[in-house]
């Protein structure tokens, strides 16, 4: 997919960040917008700052987690559009806490959203993308999906998830005529750092003041993993790492697994 104008694209979590950053790269490309979320004052600023771009867009607000609100959506869509012709699933939140000490609540709701938000997704809206035999679908990794940190198990646990899910993905879409990306990046300068839940004895002034100077560090902002994004989707990458954090990861990840170990550890 080399042009986005006139594509219809749908993005959840585009209230913000990396989210907000892919509705405005898309808009400037003349694509058309879906945009979801739960936020919906927020959602209805960036329609407002994509229809600024001359973008046609279009809002439904709507829980990924919840597969019967994911389907109701896709039936309002699908009664105006036959179907997708991109899906970016980048909805998401962030747990810290030791994997003996977040509770299975946590857990649940965690995994719920990061990733049965993608499976509800895929399930609304691919057949579609299938039956059309085009489309390209763009799940949202992490570093976190690469390696498995201290005190991110439940946030690793549910980006591993997703990158097999897109691999396993990928190959059955393929004959299909439909391409997917898993976008890969490390630290990001979002408001998704102070949304950051901390549990168990991670949850303290010092683990709080440890993930904003992960944060404050990195220099990777969202617009940039937009663009990023756009350029996995024309090429049908597979996997797109991107920043310092996420590139080294999956260096060290396959070429030295003892040094990251330690390192780590």
């Amino acid at each position: 997919m080399r042009d986005f104008r006139g594509k219809l694209a749908l993005i959840t979590g585009a209230s913000s960040g990396i989210g907000e950053a892919l509705a405005l790269a898309l808009a400037a490309e003349g694509a058309q917008l879906i945009l979801s979320a739960r936020d919906e004052p927020r959602l209805a600023q960036v329609r407002a700052r994509c229809e600024a771009l001359r973008a046609k867009v279009e809002v439904y607000p709507a829980e990924v987690s919840d597969e019967a609100q994911m389907q109701a959506m896709a039936d309002a869509i699908h009664a105006r559009h036959p179907a997708l012709d991109i899906l970016i699933n980048n909805a998401g939140v962030v747990m810290g806490g030791l994997c003996w000490q977040v509770e299975p609540a946590d857990w649940r709701r965690l995994h719920e959203i990061n990733v049965m938000g993608v499976v509800h997704a895929i399930r609304a809206f691919v057949p579609r993308m299938v039956l059309r035999r085009s489309g390209h679908v763009v799940n949202m990794a992490s570093v976190s999906g690469y390696v498995g940190a201290p005190g991110m198990a439940t946030y690793s646990a549910s980006k591993f998830a997703v990158m097999g899910l897109s691999e396993s993905l990928r190959r059955e879409l393929r004959r299909h005529g439909v391409g997917v990306s898993t976008i890969c990046p490390g630290f990001v300068k979002t408001p998704i750092q102070s949304k950051v839940k901390l549990v168990g004895d991670l949850d303290t002034p010092a683990g709080r003041a440890r993930v904003d100077r992960d944060f404050a560090r990195t220099t990777l902002t969202a617009e940039q993993v937009a663009q990023r994004t756009l350029k996995a989707i024309r090429h049908n990458e597979a996997v797109a790492s991107i920043g310092r954090e996420a590139v080294m990861a999956n260096f060290a990840k396959r070429w030295m697994p003892g040094l990251l170990d330690k390192v780590l550890g």
